[in-house]
């Protein structure tokens, strides 16, 4: 798949945000470097994935000229933003120095911009399958789900992993609800308009059970998940942290397969 960069780009990222987010207001954990510095360098992998989908990297710094007007160019920005702010409370923590968890806060609510700025660069985009708020609920959904799962399995704290399955359990199911509402909506929508090189209603309906697929593993994962954490059973929480991870990745997948 061509757009394999993207891909690892916006769930590396979105993950990277989300486990900032918990370290930044929902973590009981003493020390926060081991996860800061898994979320940076997640964000990290991300971006290099991005600059690389562009060809030639340097041309990332032409993308930065039309800030008022374009979404990617903001995108950009918040992205580096976030990553300069999340590197610095995490040599914070590193050298035992005050200031990180604002600097966190601060990281966390610039991830979640930049997230929001990423949804609205497909949703204004010409694929009718993106051009609906599905696609911002996705996106969050993502920081949500990949923050919770990740935090949750590396922690022993019951009450992060009670929370991490209210936040999960929500997140899934909203999303799951949403798909009869999008797929509506998109259909009712004008099919004359056609992206090169196919139309993007047409190769859903190719992807019809891949796309159930990928919710029948993402629901698998929350349930196993759910059941594990509130038995305080490791190995269920591993595997429904496992499953919510590839249920992302194939959702994403089909998310860019018909763009």
């Amino acid at each position: 798949m061509h757009e394999l960069p993207l891909l690892i780009f916006t769930l590396f990222l979105q993950g990277s945000v989300g486990v900032t987010l918990w370290l930044a207001f929902g973590s009981t954990q003493r020390s926060a470097l081991l996860p800061a510095a898994g979320a940076f360098v997640l964000a990290s992998l991300g971006l290099l994935a991005s600059a690389l989908h562009m060809g030639y990297p340097l041309n990332a710094f032409n993308a930065l000229r039309h800030v008022s007007s374009s979404w990617l160019s903001r995108e950009i920005i918040f992205a580096s933003l976030y990553l300069a702010a999340l590197g610095f409370a995490t040599l914070l923590m590193f050298v035992k120095k005050p200031g990180w968890k604002p600097l966190l806060v601060v990281a966390g609510l610039v991830g979640l911009v930049d997230v929001f700025c990423m949804a609205q660069i497909y949703m204004h985009a010409s694929v009718v399958t993106w051009q609906h708020v599905n696609t911002l609920v996705l996106f969050i959904g993502s920081v949500g789900i990949i923050g919770s799962a990740c935090m949750a399995v590396g922690t022993r704290s019951q009450s992060t992993v009670r929370a991490a399955i209210v936040i999960i359990t929500l997140l899934v199911l909203v999303r799951l609800v949403m798909q009869p509402v999008w797929l509506a909506d998109i259909t009712a929508m004008d099919h004359t308009v056609v992206t090169f090189p196919h139309a993007p209603l047409q190769m859903l309906e190719q992807l019809r059970t891949v796309h159930l697929l990928s919710w029948c593993v993402s629901v698998a994962g929350m349930l196993c998940f759910a059941a594990g954490g509130l038995k305080a059973a490791r190995s269920p929480i591993l595997l429904g942290g496992a499953l919510l991870i590839v249920g992302e990745l194939m959702l994403r997948f089909v998310f860019f397969s018909i763009g």
